[in-house]
């Protein structure tokens, strides 16, 4: 579909929506135009005392208006998807909510750390990483995988009729992952046997990195490898409707023809993250706001997570947590752990 340059006039005030924020994003720019980062604007949005939109003055008096940081295209209309959500929110909150677009994760991540948006959705690893940079902000909620899933872990699959039974009898073996960037088929496997006091790097007789998990698995049907990384969703349907052994199995049109012999402690799905810095009034009254169920005639948040959000805090990323280092360097990368020598 091509471009809708006027989608955004269309849909709403401008003062509710802001485009690419690109001249603040730029690669080594400065931490922000404010002395704070925490601080909120000088004043609501434009239109925000409107016939639609009664707020609450204590609210607003502790934080005049929740910025919301999203990776949309502003002209292609998707900000038409991400209203109800902005709506759902300003509606619970009675505060002003202004969406601020970004144009990718890394764009996103960068802007909450620096304080341009107070909340913002992230990947496990984008979370881990911003946390290791800055300390600045918490998960609040994550929303349900499409079967329900609230979280996932990582496994190590071996071949169904292998004599293996638990990740300790793979020492000395070949190991098949995904690349050093995989949460689920590379860092947190490795990072849980760091924490088991094994060397990744001599705990396999040979490790060769593989295109995803899928990949990896198939090179252990193959005969190429004895153990690969993948993951499983968890709190979904039973069977699993999605996972590595899912993934397998469609490809070869068929069973897997692999099992689990580890999994790691589970892990919440791409958290909704809040700077630290917004009042606890407000981060917990989101939080009431995404687990209530929608009332009939009201915007509801659910076009952001049509199954629904599920509470989560930072103890439920610790698997992803431990693959980066504690304290961070300013740059902004996500920084895998060392490779494995083949």
């Amino acid at each position: 579909m091509p471009p809708q340059e006027d989608a955004v006039e269309e849909l709403a005030p401008p003062a509710l929506y802001l485009p690419w924020p690109e001249e603040e994003l730029a690669e080594g720019g400065g931490e922000g135009d404010a002395d704070d980062p925490d601080a909120a604007p000088d004043a609501t949005p434009d239109g925000a005392s409107g016939e639609d939109r009664t707020f609450d003055p204590e609210l607003t008096a502790l934080l005049p208006v929740l910025r919301v940081g999203l990776v949309l295209e502003p002209s292609a209309g998707e900000f038409s998807v991400a209203e109800p959500f902005r709506a759902a929110l300003e509606a619970g909150l009675r505060i002003p909510v202004m969406l601020i677009a970004y144009r990718d994760l890394p764009h996103l991540q960068r802007a909450i750390i620096r304080g341009a948006v107070d909340y913002a959705p992230l990947s496990a690893s984008a979370y881990a990483d911003a946390w290791r940079r800055c300390a600045c902000l918490e998960p609040l909620v994550a929303p349900r995988g499409e079967d329900g899933a609230t979280g996932w872990q990582a496994v190590a699959l071996v071949a169904a009729d292998a004599r293996y039974r638990a990740l300790s009898d793979l020492a000395g073996k070949r190991l098949a992952t995904s690349g050093p960037g995989s949460t689920a088929g590379y860092r947190v496997p490795l990072a849980a046997l760091r924490e088991q006091g094994h060397d990744p790097e001599t705990y396999f007789a040979k490790a060769t990195a593989h295109d995803g998990p899928v990949a990896a698995a198939l090179a252990v049907l193959a005969g190429k490898a004895d153990v690969a990384f993948g993951w499983r969703p968890l709190g979904g349907g039973d069977p699993p409707t999605r996972g590595t052994l899912q993934d397998v199995a469609k490809e070869r049109g068929g069973a897997s023809g692999l099992r689990v012999v580890w999994s790691s402690a589970p892990i919440g799905n791409a958290p909704h993250t809040i700077r630290l810095g917004v009042p606890a009034a407000v981060r917990e009254r989101i939080v009431e706001v995404l687990l209530a169920p929608p009332t009939p005639g009201e915007a509801a948040p659910l076009a952001i997570s049509p199954q629904g959000f599920v509470p989560v805090a930072q103890a439920d990323y610790a698997p992803v947590l431990a693959t980066y280092p504690q304290g961070g360097d300013g740059t902004g990368r996500l920084r895998p752990l060392r490779p494995i020598s083949p």
